[in-house]
């Protein structure tokens, strides 16, 4: 057994490093995450196609990714599945045999065993992965009761403590609740308490559009976006990918107390340079106006866009000006 480390506030006081990311304020490195959605909501599709992007270091929808070799423990779809799905979605992006992209198919992985779990970490190490899908929770904890603190409990700790050895994000693909009861993904409650990223998958079986909903972050605020699956089954090769979605319908948007102040201050007094909106801040501080400033202007909401350029012609060190975008009037127009 290892011998804990004692902490103490002088180690608080020292400088750390910021966050790594690995796809840039939504999944960070050492951090275990859950996407949860039914049957049909193409979560094991969408997570492929993040884990190639992550692997070529390309971006994924509009997220900047970190290059990162990526290990897959599918324990659900079988050999022959996982291989053509990880094809056809490498050929979506046209990339090659060359993607790092590293799986064991139906090896009876248990995350309740030492042995397993040595496994797990060994070829993480083995394969320099920095990011890892495990599909699905339910079947790497077998004749274990997901609903059951003392099953559950005893694996997210584990997968903790090998995220942060490894410094790997771990991603595990789950299911949701069909039953009813205080969560609408599936077991118990310790989950959501256990993990850094809760994120919910939706999508008819038969339309295009994927629904990604934050439902807990420790590192980010709540952010949810739309992708557009594109499958071309009925070519040769066959191909997969996703793109973003043109398509604003149901999309929703959590946005901070700061977030608001922002879109009210603009709305009030038009374009305004940085400083004089941080500085009048007043239903929360001048850092986390800061912060609002640079998330809701962030292509991913594009409520507020800078409108003086930060490039040489538009004169670099001038103060950034900031202005609504006809989203962000839609949005204040909306929700008043």
């Amino acid at each position: 057994m290892t011998q804990p480390v004692l902490l103490s506030m002088q180690d608080a006081f020292q400088c750390r490093p910021p966050i790594t990311w690995i796809i840039d304020n939504f999944i960070s490195a050492g951090s275990v995450n859950v996407f949860y959605g039914d049957a049909g909501s193409k979560k094991t599709w969408a997570l492929l196609d993040m884990a190639v992007c992550v692997a070529r270091g390309a971006d994924w929808l509009n997220f900047k990714t970190t290059q990162s070799n990526v290990f897959i423990v599918d324990e659900e779809s079988g050999r022959k599945r996982i291989l053509d799905r990880m094809e056809h979605v490498a050929r979506g992006h046209s990339y090659d045999e060359t993607v790092p992209v590293f799986c064991h198919s139906l090896a009876g992985y248990d995350f309740g065993n030492a042995f397993w779990l040595a496994e797990f970490t060994n070829t993480i190490n083995l394969t320099n992965s920095k990011f890892v899908i495990i599909d699905a929770l339910a079947d790497v904890m077998p004749g274990r009761d997901e609903n059951a603190v003392k099953d559950v409990q005893p694996i997210f700790l584990a997968l903790r403590k090998i995220a942060e050895a490894t410094q790997a994000a771990i991603l595990l693909i789950h299911h949701s609740n069909k039953n009813g009861g205080k969560n609408d993904y599936r077991g118990s409650t310790s989950i959501k308490g256990a993990i850094d990223l809760l994120v919910k998958v939706e999508s008819e079986s038969k339309k295009s559009i994927i629904e990604f909903a934050t439902v807990k972050s420790r590192d980010t605020d709540p952010l949810d976006f739309t992708a557009e699956a594109n499958f071309m089954m009925n070519i040769t090769p066959k191909m997969f990918w996703l793109s973003v979605s043109g398509s604003k319908a149901g999309k929703k948007i959590h946005l901070t107390k700061a977030d608001e102040y922002v879109l009210r201050y603009l709305n009030v007094n038009g374009a305004s340079e940085k400083a004089d909106i941080i500085d009048n801040a007043d239903t929360c501080s001048p850092t986390q106006a800061q912060r609002a400033i640079y998330r809701i202007a962030d292509p991913r909401l594009g409520l507020i866009e800078r409108t003086n350029s930060s490039g040489s012609a538009g004169g670099r060190g001038k103060m950034a000006i900031y202005d609504l975008t006809d989203e962000g009037r839609d949005y204040l127009k909306n929700n008043p």
